[in-house]
């Protein structure tokens, strides 16, 4: 069974693929967490943990985070974590793609 660890720097090693920039914008792709397990921290540990290892990925390779970027749909209860977790806010909302209106999120100061 994976730990939290593993999970976070399951989630590093594919972010940091492509790093060739001082300043990174990273993208927050996809986040779940089984039913039995929500309303744990469990989502907002996973994050906080995956930018720790990001950032020292970052830092090996001489470069920084500028900014984390995540889209949701716009009834997605998930918009509250990213704030919570990233400070990240809504900056665009794209009607009708996909199933439903999905907003853009974009934390620039990331704790």
């Amino acid at each position: 069974m994976l730990g939290t660890q593993d999970l976070a720097l399951f989630v590093v090693a594919g972010l940091l693929l492509n790093v060739f920039r001082a300043q990174a914008v990273v993208e927050l792709a996809q986040i779940a967490v089984a039913a039995e397990h929500r309303r744990q921290g469990i989502a907002e540990a996973l994050i906080r943990r995956s930018l720790e290892e990001v950032e020292k990925e970052l830092t090996a390779r001489s470069a920084t985070l500028k900014a984390v970027f995540v889209s949701t749909r716009s009834d997605n209860g998930a918009q509250k974590l990213y704030r919570k977790a990233l400070g990240a806010e809504v900056v665009a909302t794209i009607s009708s793609l996909y199933s439903g209106d999905e907003v853009l999120m974009v934390a620039r100061k990331v704790p």
